[in-house]
């Protein structure tokens, strides 16, 4: 048994393709997990003010692990990791304790702080909460914070597991932390209310730690005093975690702006951004996170090895696999918002009416998802040249753009009643309070849809062009008949006006497989290098079946 946990611990996944089907299948795996706990949270709390409470209360929280760690500490220490540890294997180990320390310094100063001033912060980002959860808010707040203490751990170590290319183990840990959480909501909810999923994200995120800790161990790791801030190697790292911080930082203030203007709008406001923004997540997750994530150490290595010919044609091939299927799959979200919604929150207190209004987020989150599924790997490969700067600068301007377009919007709905009355008719709403909500996710998409521009423009003046138009025209001829097929099926699911979970999830199955079949077929007459390649990949499981 030991033999097998150790061989568990140290298998590896060294291809491209081998580490994006692991990643891909456990974030998948993970973000399912996701949606039975935002199903479970729907179902047991609906659009309240109680789970408002506990989604604005993840913000602080989350913006300290930006600043401490910038949320993505993995990105800037990688590449410095890879470096020091073909060179020495005791200096590399040295770099992860002494960024370990400075990290437990530097978190045990802001716990205090927070624990003081949460009862202030939490009246800046919730100015529309009723007085009488304030409380409720400020302890959901500082329980979340022990989270971050763990969360900030593992981020380190994800450095040592993802260059040791162990994506099976960095993938689990997703896992954990969403089985923590519903198990939370199950057993502890009908005892302590929302504190019960609050205490399942402190379990989650402490596995979350536990397990790559447990894997670098293997290769290694030993954990010493060792606070060396004069290492050239921390200087180094420090370097380009400052741009990171502010890129990191920036992207939870936009949220933070987005959870205080919602707070005024109406009771359920934040509720259902949060939800819409974890659905647009599973593509994301599935498509963007799990290529870039498996790209970046071979896109590092090439910069380290000097290949910039070889980095071009990675990052050129991660860029047609993530259009190829990002496209598609953003039309779908599209076409069928409400149909996704209904079959994955309407339950419990979760109304008809919060379906509709969470289904308009997720269909205005839709218009951008093939900037959002690509974006995950243009910030890799800025990250892999050492060039945090270009990003954080860009970040800056994304912040600037959400906020002002924020707050336009919203004056705008208020004002403009042809406006208001154009939003509800576009998405069968029949809540006016919420519309001004829909300003405010407008507003984010069109802040990413110009942070993904820039990031692209300032890269090309980088590596170079990566010629991507045949791959663009082809895709976008394909997904026509796509959408076609798509209408039609959904036109007759329409005609027999039937809403029930089972008819919705047949529906959604039937337009999934048959619009993915059409696209497939229309890609390949188009002679797509991607679907020339799933045609191989059935082949050869086919052939490996017969056999």
């Amino acid at each position: 048994m030991n033999m097998g946990i150790k061989r568990f611990f140290k298998s590896e996944q060294k291809t491209i393709g081998k580490a994006t089907l692991i990643i891909a299948i456990f974030i998948v795996f993970s973000r399912i997990l996701g949606l039975i706990r935002d199903r479970l949270l729907a179902s047991t709390f609906g659009a309240t003010i109680e789970l408002d409470i506990y989604f604005a209360s993840f913000k602080i929280p989350d913006l300290i692990y930006s600043i401490v760690l910038a949320g993505g500490v993995l990105v800037s220490l990688l590449p410095l990791f890879s470096d020091y540890y073909k060179k020495n294997e005791k200096e590399a180990w040295k770099l992860i304790n002494s960024i370990i320390n400075i990290f437990l310094i530097a978190l045990i100063v802001i716990a205090f702080f927070l624990f003081i001033f949460t009862p202030e912060l939490i009246n800046l980002i919730l100015p529309g909460l009723n007085p009488d959860y304030i409380g409720e808010a400020v302890n959901l707040t500082r329980l979340l914070f022990l989270a971050v203490f763990f969360l900030g751990l593992s981020s380190i170590f994800s450095t040592v597991v993802n260059y040791f290319n162990r994506f099976l183990i960095y993938s689990i840990a997703p896992v954990l932390y969403n089985l923590c959480i519903i198990l939370g909501i199950l057993f502890l909810a009908p005892k302590i209310g929302i504190f019960g999923p609050a205490i399942g994200v402190v379990m989650g995120s402490f596995l979350h730690f536990l397990i790559q800790f447990l894997c670098s161990l293997n290769y290694g790791y030993k954990y010493s005093l060792i606070l060396d801030v004069h290492y050239k190697g921390v200087k180094d790292f420090f370097k380009l975690l400052f741009p990171r911080i502010i890129s990191a930082a920036a992207g939870q203030i936009n949220l933070l702006v987005i959870t205080a203007i919602s707070s005024t709008i109406a009771v359920g406001a934040i509720t259902f951004f949060n939800l819409a923004d974890n659905l647009r997540f599973l593509p994301v997750g599935f498509i963007g996170i799990s290529f870039a994530t498996a790209v970046f150490p071979h896109l590092s290595k090439s910069v380290t090895d000097k290949n910039m010919s070889e980095f071009s044609i990675n990052l050129k091939k991660v860029f047609q696999d993530v259009l190829y299927l990002a496209l598609p799959i953003s039309i779908l979200t599209f076409v069928m918002r409400d149909l996704i919604v209904s079959i994955i929150l309407k339950t419990g207190e979760f109304s008809s009416l919060a379906v509709e209004i969470t289904g308009a987020c997720l269909g205005i989150f839709a218009l951008s998802l093939v900037f959002q599924c690509l974006e995950p790997t243009l910030l890799r490969a800025y990250f892999s040249i050492k060039d945090t700067k270009t990003p954080a600068i860009i970040s800056l301007i994304f912040l600037a753009t959400n906020f002002i377009l924020s707050f336009l919007f919203v004056e705008l709905l208020k004002q403009n009643g042809f406006l208001n009355s154009f939003i509800l008719n576009m998405f069968h709403l029949k809540s006016p309070e919420h519309v001004l909500l829909l300003g405010l996710v407008f507003a984010y998409n069109i802040s990413l849809v110009i942070d993904f521009i820039l990031l692209s423009w300032f890269l090309k003046k980088k590596i170079g062009g990566l010629d991507l138009k045949k791959s663009i025209i082809k895709i976008s001829i394909s997904s026509i008949p796509m959408l076609m097929v798509t209408l039609f099926i959904i036109g007759l699911f329409n005609k027999m006006a039937l809403d029930n979970f089972w008819i919705n999830l047949l529906e959604f199955s039937l337009v999934t497989i048959f619009s993915f079949a059409t696209y497939f077929i229309f890609t390949y007459i188009l002679k797509t290098e991607e679907a020339q390649r799933i045609k191989q990949f059935l082949l050869n499981t086919l052939d490996k079946t017969l056999k």
